[in-house]
């Protein structure tokens, strides 16, 4: 029963479809044909305006050259007159009237009489008179035959006193009864052109001077290759009227619009032409704007012919999508987590889901399409507070308060202690949307993710902390026997080997600090131990420390610290030193000439502060705008690719902003690729007052360092450590002896009389921290007996643990021989003061 409409509005739709197409195919010709008719219009009318252009020239440039050649034969014809034959005076006479003339006319370049011989008679320049002229001994018998006397024109020559082609205007004249002589006028070939171009600008124009054999005596524009040579493209008998010619060329044969007129010397005749490439320049142009202006409202037809058979199809569709979207909108109502009501601007309910009936079980009943939000209101409220009339009043008035505002957020509490977040917004129609979250489950929900990642975070931390010991003790043991094995009798390559060694071991050892400094920060347990400090000798110490790599790579290291700047500020200097040290490090790194630049400057504050200003800047290899975003994040570096050049793990920077974020202030970056960087950290410090006494930081303790050595009691487990340890000892000039636990340790103490105990943390039994708290509950008198912790734990809460347990001081695995001897300094150093 179905198929029937169907089958019936097929061909309605087809009859339809080639209606449209039959009209967008009549308009698409239309618009073709036009554009063909508009385009060959056009062509039509360039090629029309440049026949008209060189006709128009042509005969200008006829006028010109008629005038000039008169003029020259007038001339000419006159110059018989100069002188009378025989008298050698006369020549004399004559040359001056030539010059007089030749000053008269500067067309020409010089005027010559000449006899039959080809000898000059007399001419107005001197070096024409010494060389002669450069005409054919045929060319001046002919002229001088002439019965009756007429001016001829010479093929182009060139002068031999002035290497100028030029030609020659000659005319035979009698100075005498018996005697007759060739008057000349020299015209350089540049005056012919000059008075052919006209100083008319017309683009392509190519205009001739020819004899009537075709012989080209000028052009515009030159061709000397072709002057005095006959072209070869012949000109059509029928052509010398100056009515246009479409031929070839003059000079190069292309294809050209022409137009030719004879002089009145019969025998030359001059052509204007310009290419016809030329001529229709223009309507190229306009014929590719006029295709694409065609094709752009074809394909227009063509788009509003789909577009209006795909919204026939459409309209067919319509109803189908209509079914299909809401059905598709009753699934996603049902999926929603939130309880979702829809009302109209008559507060009509239109659509609700299933979880909105969870949330209110007492609207099952009264729910319905076209239902009063009044009527559910009641219901709510009778449901929720059944038994006192005046709360429920209260209730009905909150929530059509909320409801009629049109943009509510509030919460309702239901009897099961469950919280509804409610959020209401008024439609563009004036409808309210409101949509229901039960917030007491997502608040369960993120208290039990706020324990999870409290969990985690603590997991972290004694990951980090057993890591740091476990790479630590066995580190310790790698470096203190490397350090004593430098100090024995080794060749130069076993030297060079144990280098490398402490080197790797070095490394591995600061990417640890950088781990755990990183590790401080993200988890806000850094703290700042903020002292009078001697900047100035700070920065000196950070230089010091990187010059040498910079004299390795040859590179300029300079260092500026401004006047203004004080000498003593107040902050926490080696977390500032740790940010100087990874910049300025960072810059020597990434330079492989040029120069690294630290500048220090500074500005006054508020509250006895100044905001120092600590610029580094370098001429590296940059870095590309697409890394600067990551540039601060951790284990990130700009150049991350598997041939990198450079190593490192990427923490400096991370733990340098960190650093400085929690100084209050900020580090920028200014760089550009392949010429370097300039990091700039700002930050506020105050005004130190105390004189800071700067300890000596080369201290490195040799034997007897405190005199008659120390009996010292080494806690220890590791069997390597506690080799380590003894001779370092032993090389500082102290006595030791091994416990290898914490118990044995508080046994030997009881039992004899030691300077100093180093007591290891971690060791079995009995750890480094009780057996600390059971000697200074001792009360045999080694209660007082310092103590110095040698632990592989650096986390800042566990050398608190330290100090509160009863430790003098502490030094962190591996061992550094500088650091154990001053460490033991200061702890022996505090006993005998107390």
């Amino acid at each position: 029963m179905t198929a029937g409409p169907d089958v019936s509005i097929a061909p309605l739709r087809i009859r339809t479809a080639l209606v449209i197409w039959t009209v967008v195919g009549a308009l698409a010709v239309a618009a073709a044909g036009a554009a063909a008719w508009l385009i060959q219009r056009i062509r039509h009318d360039a090629v029309v305006e440049t026949e008209r252009r060189v006709t128009r020239f042509a005969s200008g440039a006829e006028a010109a050259l008629n005038r000039m050649m008169i003029e020259a034969d007038l001339l000419l014809a006159d110059m018989g007159e100069v002188m009378v034959p025989g008298s050698a005076s006369d020549v004399e006479r004559a040359e001056r009237m030539l010059r007089g003339e030749l000053r008269r006319n500067l067309e020409y370049q010089d005027l010559v009489l000449l006899d039959a011989d080809g000898r000059v008679v007399a001419a107005a320049r001197e070096q024409t008179a010494r060389l002669g002229l450069p005409l054919s001994p045929r060319f001046i018998r002919e002229t001088l035959a002439q019965t009756t006397p007429m001016m001829s024109v010479s093929p182009p020559a060139v002068n031999v006193a002035t290497s100028e082609r030029a030609i020659y205007f000659a005319r035979p004249v009698s100075i005498g009864p018996d005697r007759r002589v060739l008057a000349i006028a020299e015209v350089p070939v540049s005056i012919i052109t000059t008075i052919l171009a006209q100083s008319v600008q017309i683009p392509g124009l190519v205009v001739t001077l020819e004899h009537d054999d075709g012989q080209l005596l000028a052009s515009v524009p030159a061709s000397n290759a072709q002057l005095g040579h006959v072209l070869k493209t012949p000109l059509p008998a029928e052509g010398l009227d100056g009515q246009p010619l479409h031929t070839g060329g003059r000079l190069d044969g292309e294809p050209s619009i022409l137009s030719v007129r004879p002089l009145l010397y019969g025998s030359l005749r001059i052509a204007a032409g310009i290419p016809t490439v030329v001529a229709i320049e223009d309507w190229r142009q306009d014929r590719n704007v006029i295709v694409m202006a065609t094709a752009l409202f074809v394909a227009m037809i063509l788009a509003a012919g789909a577009a209006t058979h795909w919204q026939i199809g459409r309209l067919g569709r319509a109803r189908l999508e209509l079914a299909r979207a809401k059905d598709n909108m009753d699934r996603a109502l049902a999926s929603m987590a939130d309880g979702f009501l829809l009302c109209d601007a008559e507060d009509r309910v239109i659509a609700w889901n299933a979880r909105y009936l969870e949330m209110f079980p007492s609207l099952r009943g009264v729910m319905g399409v076209g239902v009063y939000f009044g009527d559910l209101v009641e219901a709510t409220a009778r449901a929720l507070v059944p038994d006192d009339e005046q709360r429920r009043n209260a209730w009905r008035e909150m929530r059509w308060r909320h409801h009629r505002s049109g943009n509510a957020t509030f919460e309702l509490a239901l009897h099961d202690d469950s919280v509804i977040h409610v959020v209401e917004r008024r439609t563009p129609d004036g409808g309210m949307v409101s949509v229901m979250r039960d917030i007491t489950l997502a608040e369960r929900e993120l208290a039990r993710a706020k324990t999870a990642a409290e969990a985690s975070n603590r997991a972290k931390s004694q990951f980090l902390a057993a890591m740091s010991h476990e790479i630590r003790t066995p580190l310790n043991g790698v470096l203190g026997m490397n350090s004593l094995l430098l100090k024995t009798q080794l060749t130069d390559l076993q030297r060079s080997y144990a280098r490398t060694i402490r080197t790797s071991g070095k490394a591995l050892l600061a990417l640890i600090n950088d781990i755990l400094d990183l590790s401080r920060v993200e988890a806000e347990k850094m703290e700042l131990v903020n002292a009078d400090f001697d900047f100035r000798r700070l920065v000196e110490d950070v230089a010091a420390t990187v010059a040498p790599r910079a004299a390795e790579k040859g590179l300029r290291f300079g260092v500026n610290v401004r006047r203004e700047v004080p000498a003593v500020l107040v902050g926490d200097a080696p977390r500032l030193r740790q940010v100087l040290f990874n910049l300025v490090g960072n810059a020597v790194k990434f330079t492989d000439r040029g120069s690294v630049a630290v500048d220090v400057a500074c500005r006054e504050g508020d509250d006895d502060r100044v905001e120092l200003s600590i610029e580094v800047r370098d001429t590296g290899i940059g870095i590309a705008a697409e890394a600067l975003p990551s540039l601060f994040e951790r284990f990130r570096q700009a150049d991350s690719g598997i041939a990198r050049r450079f190593g490192g793990s990427g923490l400096g920077l991370a733990i340098s902003r960190g650093l400085i974020d929690l100084m209050g202030g900020r580090i920028d970056v200014e760089t550009e690729l392949g010429k370097g960087s300039t990091f700039r950290v700002t930050v506020a410090l105050p005004r130190g007052h105390a004189t800071v006494v700067t300890a000596d930081t080369g201290f490195d303790a040799p034997a007897n360092t405190l005199e008659g050595g120390l009996d010292v009691l080494v806690a220890e487990d590791n069997e390597v450590n506690q080799s380590v340890i003894s001779a370092m000892l032993a090389y500082m000039g102290h006595r030791c002896e091994i416990a290898s636990d914490g118990l044995e340790a508080v046994a030997m103490v009881a039992s004899r009389r030691f300077d100093l105990v180093l007591m290891d943390i971690q060791m079995p039994n009995l750890d480094g921290l009780a057996a600390t708290r059971r000697i200074r509950a001792m009360r045999n008198g080694v209660e007082d007996i310092p103590i110095i912790a040698l632990t592989a734990n650096a986390m800042v809460e566990d050398r608190e643990a330290y100090i509160e347990a009863g430790m003098s001081d502490h030094v962190s695995k591996p061992v550094d021989t500088r650091e154990l001897s001053q460490a033991i300094r200061r702890a022996m150093t505090l006993e005998r003061q107390t």
